[in-house]
This record gives structure tokens, sequence and C-alpha cells, in this order.
């Protein structure tokens, strides 16, 4: 019995005449002997479809490979192609939006850091002078007190150095350890404290021994260093720390280049009839790059990722709403969520500025689904989104974990491509969903495929157009995806 081999980049069925079995790549499925033909196609798109006779010429081969079968190949390699195509362009735009925040990070953090650097050298130099006027001052006056004020100073610099810049340590973490590291740091300074004091103190003794100038309450200084440590810590989570400490400048400066690269709050241009985007699909992230990139633009979607300002924070339903909850997030999602519902405030700002304009509002949907991933009614909203909430856990957790799965591994899912395409997703991701949806019951799963056409912030936002009584226009996102 021959063997028919998948040698194509991509999950193809067979059938040779005992119905379809999926075969992913480089795996192998026998063909019976009485089979008069094969019948092969891609699973993904069906319509790439070939019949070829078993002849006794390929009856005697032991394998039969699957770009060799019909005109299969040729309409496969061209699919693949295609696919191909959009994940390199994909991850070229995916590199192009890092470089580009990673420039605005740099742009950011030069900025922060240089005027970070002026206050510290006015700093360094006010303290410098400060110190050698006491000096002087201690040398002539107070000769006795020249032990304390030397701990009291490098206690303050320990501090510092600990509190305010511990970036230097870094390279010695790597090396040594954090234990080995801490160790031998404050061995250091205890040495370099206790014997820079001793000398100070040998000097300006004249006849007195050594142990008899030493006093113990010189060292009371070093006290500031365990009661100002806690200080610190609270100190840190203040919102002007920021201009303080050199590695919350850093976190900062990233912010600010998330917020100006990333962050979106929405553009409504006026002028009656002119087209508005009030809601966009996010996962083709791209695209819509790509679209916001445009200054004749007017859009009314809000994008607030993590790292930016307003991300978590939540705001009270309106009154007049008739609303159940403490924020947006319980009609939205059900229960609060991680970012807040700040966003959603923001967009009915937003779109109620574009109907006073006379905007065409615009809802985009995913490629080849116009109409398709409504909710019944706004009321709906979050009762739908906890149950798909919950449907991805069982995804995650209990469908990751069954024999279904553990098949489908054992017969080569994982040999599928897993580069995401403009959509986000990729061969082995789209064929998990699939097994997915055939491992739920016929309920769930109808309710999974009718949800597919809107994300699920768009369910939202469509729900609430309808709510409102806001006309739209119904937009595929197809065009932006070749531009």
């Amino acid at each position: 019995m021959p063997l028919c081999l998948n040698d194509v980049n991509a999950a193809v069925e067979i059938n040779s005449g005992e119905g379809w079995q999926v075969l992913y790549p480089k795996h192998a499925v026998e063909v019976k002997p009485s089979s008069e033909s094969i019948s092969l196609r891609l699973r993904e798109d069906h319509s790439v479809l070939s019949e070829v006779p078993l002849t006794q010429e390929l009856r005697r081969c032991e394998e039969l490979k699957a770009s060799e079968l019909g005109s299969f190949s040729l309409r496969a390699e061209r699919w693949l192609e295609r696919e191909q195509m959009s994940v390199a362009l994909a991850a070229a735009q995916a590199e192009l939006r890092k470089q580009r925040l990673n420039s605005n990070i740099l742009k950011q953090h030069q900025k922060h850091t240089d005027a970070w650097r002026k206050q510290f050298v006015c700093l360094f130099v006010l303290a410098v002078f400060f110190l050698g006027c006491a000096v002087v001052l201690l040398r002539h006056v107070a000769p006795e007190l020249m032990g304390v004020f030397w701990v009291f100073g490098c206690s303050l610099i320990a501090l510092f150095m600990w509190t305010i810049d511990h970036r230097w340590l870094r390279p010695l973490f790597n090396l040594c350890g954090i234990f080995m590291t801490y160790f031998t740091v404050w061995s250091v300074f205890v040495v370099g404290v206790f014997g820079a004091y001793t000398y100070l103190k040998w000097n300006s003794c004249s006849e007195d021994t050594i142990v008899d100038v030493l006093v113990w309450w010189d060292f009371l200084p070093l006290c500031i260093i365990p009661f100002c440590l806690p200080a610190h810590a609270w100190f840190r989570h203040k919102k002007w720390a920021v201009k303080i400490y050199p590695d919350l400048l850093e976190e900062h400066a990233r912010g600010q280049a998330v917020e100006n690269s990333i962050v979106f709050h929405g553009r409504v241009l006026p002028g009656k009839q002119r087209p508005c985007v009030c809601s966009w699909p996010g996962k083709y992230e791209s695209a819509w790059d790509a679209m916001v990139r445009s200054s004749e633009t007017s859009a009314a979607v809000v994008f607030l990722p993590k790292g930016s300002e307003l991300f978590g924070i939540c705001d009270p339903i309106p009154a007049k709403e008739g609303l159940e909850g403490d924020c947006w997030c319980i009609p939205l999602y059900g229960e609060k969520k991680p970012w807040g519902c700040r966003w959603w405030t923001n967009w009915i700002e937003n779109v109620d500025e574009a109907v006073k304009y006379g905007a065409k509002l615009q809802v985009y949907y995913f490629e080849h689904a116009i109409g398709k991933g409504k909710v019944k009614s706004f009321s709906a909203l979050s009762q739908e989104s906890l149950r798909r909430d919950s449907l991805a856990k069982r995804s995650k957790f209990v469908f990751e974990a069954s024999e279904m799965f553990r098949q489908a591994q054992d017969a080569g899912i994982e040999e599928l491509c897993k580069g995401q395409r403009q959509d986000g997703s990729s061969q082995y991701q789209r064929e998990k969903h699939r097994l997915f949806l055939s491992w739920l019951c016929p309920e769930d799963r109808q309710f999974l495929l009718d949800s597919d056409g809107l994300g699920n912030s768009q369910k939202a936002e469509v729900a609430w157009l309808e709510r409102r009584g806001y006309p739209y226009e119904e937009v595929d996102v197809s065009p932006w995806l070749r531009m």
C-alpha cells in the first residue's frame, strides 16, 4: 500500500474513499489499495482541491507526495506564497514599529537624562562647596568634630549611592551574585569609614593614644542609613520621585515614548459627512498604524495600552445612563478588568463629538466578515463577555490537556508555521482553534462562530452606537491590509 506524504508547508485533508483525514506537514497516511482516486484539499481553503486517479503507475510507488499530485501543487503553492508574504510583511511592520518605539524611547531618555544630569551637577558642586567650607571651618574651630563629620558625610554618600543610583552594582550582581555583592560593598564601606576615621583621629591627637580619642558617639550618624532606607522606599512610589531616581527616569522615558508612539486618544476632525473611524479591530495593528499616520484620517478610536498613563483607570457610570455597576467595566465585561474603562469614557466623548460634526461613522470588520460578530444588545454585553472569557480559559487549560489535542500533537500539529500574518494569527493558532471548536459542544461552538467578525471591544462599541441610535457604515478591513 502506498503512503501519501504531505510535503507542503500547510495542513491538508486527504480522502481515499473513507472520508477526509487531516494530514500535517512531514507526515504520511496509508492509501487503501481499493481506492480508485485520491482527493486532496487545503485544510484552510477548501477551494484548493484536486482529485487524482490512482493509476497502476501510482499504485506501484511506495510514496506519493502531495506536491506531485495533479494541479493541487500549483494552487497550494500560490496560497502558501500569499500566506508567507503576509507573514513576512507583518514581521517587517512589527520590526518597523519596534524601531520607531526604540527611537522615541532613546529621544525621551536623552531629553530627561540631560535635564537630570544638569540638576545633579549643580547639586554636586554645591555639596562639594559646602563640604569644603565645613572641613576648613572644623579644622580651625572644632577639630574634635572632624570624625563625626566624616562619618556623617560617608553615611550620606552611602545612602545616596544605594538609593539614588544603584545601577553601578548591576555588573557585580551578574558576576558575583546579589548576596556576595551586598556583603563586599558594605564591607568595603565599613573598612573605608573606620580606616579614614582612625587616620583623622590619629592626626588630631597629640599625646593621647588612639584608643583614648575614639568615641562611640562619633558613629551615631551611621543610624541614618537604616532609618532612611524605609523612607526612600516610600518616596520612590511618589509621582515626583522620577525627577530624582535615574532608573525611574528610564521607566518614565519609556512611558513617554509609548504615549507618543502607540497611545491613541482619538482625533475627530470637523466636516459634515466626513468619514470617521469609530471602531477598528485591534488585531490589525499594522493596518491601523498606516491609517492613523495619515493626517487626513478622522478617528474616534481610543487605544490605551499597558504602560500608558491612563491604563487601568476606571470611570463611574453617569446616573442618567441607568446602568448598574461601580464603573463601565461591569456593563462592558461583567467584571473589573486590569486595563480599566477610561478608554471607553474617552471613546464616547469622541463619538459624540463626531456626531455633532455630522460625520459619517464607520465600523471596520474582520476580513470578509461585514455584519458579523455583533451582540444581541448592549445589556447582553457583560454576559457574553464572561462567557467568551470562560471559553478562552477552557481553551488554554482544559482543551490543551485533552486527548484530542494530544492526538493532534502526535499527528504533527506542531509542524505548522507559527509565524503570524497581518491579522495576528498563524497556521498553528488557526488549526488549534478549529480543533477547539470541534471539541466544544454544539451550543458553545455556534456561540464562538457567531462572535467572529468584531473584536471584543468592538462589540461594545457597535452595541453602544445602536443603543444611541447613531447610524454607521459597515466597512471591510481588507483594503487596508494591502497598503
